[in-house]
């Protein structure tokens, strides 16, 4: 089988770009050839610098993926000279709602038709879409969604990007009309018309049932993955390292993520309870933020390396995850693996995976109070009782399940062959 892949896989820094890399590490066993294409801004970035265009070749060739020589010609094309860098928000949504289309078309002239068994977009963005139904030889085009762009309407864009960003008060509202308007509404349009035009066969999910979210899917082939992630096995041999009397929290330091609202939850819990901050800053007007409103029992350690992180969180008592966008959080995932409780919002993606655990405590959305209350409930646990939530059977067997990449990769696998056979 022969796959072109069309998808995030430089700068590994994100969970969704470590989850694509290491699945295509297993690919590369069972299947005949990994084509892939590079995304148009990074062949824009190619375009322009000649070392960016050189490590990006060997990034790729060294995941044992071949990119069409075709694509050469494209970096060279003064087509791709289009496609903008260094754009505002308004100007990237403007020119992704938009010309981006355009230039797909051009592109795709200069590639001609790839031949592949399946096309795969491992986000959901529909304009990656677009561009594998432009260069496919047949119609088995589809994507991994993520379910964190946009929802089944307008409502449900408005009301879940508000609870996002209203934590940054006026601005944070005014940017949520902003993102269901001008970067879900056209997203999911999009995904309606190609879907409708019979240019896209499947969807995959990690966590939710896709045709239960958005009803133009019930028209195409969707599946949920399971296992849908996993995390390193190293990671157990952090458990039992001792316990120290602080709580964690890592992630993209984004309102989308609760970075914002665990100051508020914090402000209210006792000053002797210390809370450790890890990872870097979505935008300057969030850290300013942050580090203004900040509690003094509240530390920001910055970006820190694989082993900082590793030590601080199996360390921790628990993790505080107040997260309004995850489709299946490797933060959690990690978090057990490491033998930290977690307490966070019971938002779809993470109950549909986690719910049922006694060591994730899930908390209705905005709730922070009853988050509060949580976080008390651990500190105040007798050692046997907490001892025992970390170790308890149903957590091993469901570490276990998810504690291989190979299994992720093979079982995504048997998914794509279903849509070619």
């Amino acid at each position: 089988m022969r796959i072109l892949l069309h998808s995030y896989l430089l700068e590994a820094g994100s969970g969704g770009v470590k989850r694509n890399r290491e699945v295509i590490k297993y690919w590369k066993k069972y299947v005949d050839e990994i084509i892939y294409v590079p995304l148009l801004g990074d062949m824009r970035r190619a375009s322009e610098d000649d070392e960016f265009r050189k490590k990006m070749y060997n990034e790729i060739k060294s995941l044992g993926l071949e990119i069409p020589e075709k694509v050469s010609e494209v970096i060279d094309s003064e087509v791709i000279k289009r496609v903008p860098i260094n754009m505002s928000k308004l100007k990237f949504d403007l020119y992704s709602n938009t010309t981006q289309y355009k230039i797909n078309s051009e592109i795709s002239k200069i590639m001609g038709k790839i031949d592949a068994d399946i096309y795969y977009a491992q986000q959901e963005f529909p304009q990656m879409v677009d561009f594998l139904t432009k260069i496919a030889k047949n119609r088995n085009v589809g994507a991994l969604i993520h379910i964190e762009n946009f929802l089944g309407s307008l409502t449900e864009d408005f009301s879940h990007f508000y609870k996002a960003y209203s934590s940054m008060g006026l601005s944070g509202i005014m940017y949520a009309f902003y993102v269901t308007f001008l970067r879900s509404y056209p997203r999911r349009r999009k995904w309606v018309e190609l879907i409708n035009s019979r240019k896209v066969k499947f969807a995959f999910s990690v966590s939710e049932p896709l045709a239960e979210i958005y009803p133009f899917m019930r028209k195409i082939y969707t599946g949920v993955l399971k296992p849908g992630n996993a995390f390193d096995k190293k990671l157990l041999d952090f458990r039992d390292k001792g316990k120290e009397d602080y709580s964690v929290f890592y992630a993209r330091l984004s309102p989308s993520k609760g970075v914002l609202e665990l100051l508020k939850i914090w402000r209210k819990i006792d000053e002797n309870k210390k809370l450790i901050v890890m990872g870097k800053f979505s935008d300057k007007k969030v850290e300013k933020l942050f580090m203004k409103n900040k509690p003094k029992n509240v530390e920001y350690l910055g970006f820190v390396s694989q082993d900082k992180l590793i030590d601080v969180v199996s360390k921790a008592k628990v993790l505080v995850y107040p997260s309004h966008f995850d489709s299946f959080s490797l933060v959690i995932l990690e978090s057990l693996a490491l033998g930290t409780p977690v307490i966070a919002y019971k938002i779809p993606g993470i109950r549909s995976i986690y719910e049922g655990l006694n060591a994730v405590k899930l908390v209705k959305e905005g709730d922070l109070a009853q988050f509060r209350q949580e976080i008390r409930k651990i500190y105040d646990m007798p050692t046997k009782e907490y001892e025992d939530l970390i170790n308890d059977k149903k957590l091993w067997e469901f570490l276990y399940e998810h504690s291989s990449w190979e299994k992720v990769a093979l079982n995504e696998l048997e998914e794509l062959k279903k849509v070619v056979n």
